[in-house]
């Protein structure tokens, strides 16, 4: 693996689905050798990951797993929420999570 290689690093933030209002959530790292995100929220410090479902159209659908650990060692993930993106949203990925209703989860993609 190349070390000198640049990890493209994206936004996430909180939005109030009613007023819209938008709060630093954390930051997301594009794992292209598993073609998913892995999320890294501030407060409390939770990783999740995202990866893609199902596209149909230009809506592309996601479905985001939180790692288990037992006895500090990876077990497995489970699925703790889903997201979708498509050109309304403008490519930006919409998620809800469980345990942060009613809250969304926006990852904001950085311009290429």
């Amino acid at each position: 693996m190349n070390q000198n290689k640049k990890i493209k690093k994206d936004d996430l933030v909180w939005m109030d689905p009613e007023t819209g209002e938008k709060f630093n959530a954390g930051v997301a790292f594009y794992i292209e050798e598993f073609g998913e995100y892995r999320m890294v929220l501030d407060a409390p410090r939770t990783i999740l990951y995202l990866r893609p479902k199902e596209s149909t159209g230009d809506k592309v659908n996601y479905v985001v797993h939180a790692p288990i650990d037992i006895n500090g060692k990876f077990s497995h993930r489970v699925e703790v929420g889903y997201g979708y993106s498509c050109n309304e949203t403008n490519n930006q990925i919409f998620m809800k999570i469980g345990r942060y209703l009613p809250q969304r989860l926006v990852l904001i993609p950085q311009a290429a």
